[in-house]
């Protein structure tokens, strides 16, 4: 596409380079550069507005940050449902006090740290990046490439695109070791869909931020789902707890006991509506 466009760009510029050589356009034009400026600058604005067809106001608003030459931190994951008799399987966060879905973040591989480095991205250095978290794929990108890098992430090419990782750390071996080896030695899932946040800015880091969650549904097998039920009559631990839709509404408040036994991280709601929001 920008290739055409480059060609109707230089064939605009010999038509106008025609009329310049005769006068005729010369009032209406300050000059040859003017002219350059304006052809180019149209070209690139119609390619880029192409290309992100499906954000523009987001890719507008990329725009304006770059004149400030602002970092936009990205933190790209993925998240597990698993649900057992209408509740559903969660897990400590490994950093914060809270539970979430199985899952985490996307890890960088050797050919993504190139992608990354053209891209001017900078580590996150907002949270920890050693031991299981280290390479995770949270960064911080230029606000004038933060177009390129969704649009990047978005065709799954040089990146982790296997989502077995996180199940594997989290239930079969690591901190949980909950699930066994012979009835887990891999898993089937489906891609429900994507969840991003708006772009916003997050105090807490002092700096603009966009969250992206991949939402799983896990699809066990036959053995896989009678260990699942067995996990799930066992109860809560202080690593894994069952959570019914009500109580992951409310991230953790019990409506009829009034108390909060433990809690649930906001975007563990963002998974089960398939849709980001405050609160």
């Amino acid at each position: 596409m920008r290739y055409i466009l480059q060609i109707l760009q230089a064939i605009v510029i010999i038509i106008i380079g025609k009329y310049f050589v005769s006068d005729e356009l010369r009032p209406e034009f300050l000059g040859t550069g003017l002219t350059f400026f304006i052809t180019f600058f149209f070209v690139d604005l119609v390619y880029d507005i192409f290309q992100n067809y499906g954000r523009v106001m987001l890719y507008l608003r990329f725009k304006y940050l770059a004149f400030g030459k602002h970092h936009i931190r990205f933190s790209m994951s993925y998240q597990y449902r698993i649900k057992v008799n209408d509740k559903y399987l969660l897990v400590k966060n490994s950093n914060w006090n809270f539970y979430q879905h199985v899952g985490g973040k996307y890890k960088r591989i050797p050919v993504t740290q190139k992608i990354l480095k053209d891209l001017e991205a900078v580590d996150d250095l907002k949270m920890k990046t050693t031991g299981l978290m280290k390479d995770d794929l949270a960064v911080f990108i230029p606000a004038k490439n933060a177009s390129k890098f969704l649009t990047w992430f978005d065709t799954g090419e040089d990146r982790e695109i296997s989502h077995w990782r996180e199940f594997y750390e989290e239930l079969v071996q690591g901190k949980g070791s909950i699930l066994s080896k012979e009835n887990f030695p891999y898993v089937n899932y489906s891609l429900v869909t994507s969840v991003q946040t708006p772009l916003l800015y997050a105090r807490q880091w002092g700096c603009w931020e966009i969250l992206r969650y991949d939402v799983l549904d896990l699809l066990p097998t036959e053995s896989q789902q009678k260990e699942l039920e067995e996990l799930f009559e066992k109860g809560d631990t202080e690593y894994i707890k069952w959570a019914d839709h009500e109580l992951i509404q409310h991230r953790g408040y019990n409506n009829h006991t009034k108390e909060t036994p433990y809690d649930i991280g906001k975007h563990t709601k963002w998974v089960i509506n398939l849709s980001a929001e405050k609160g």
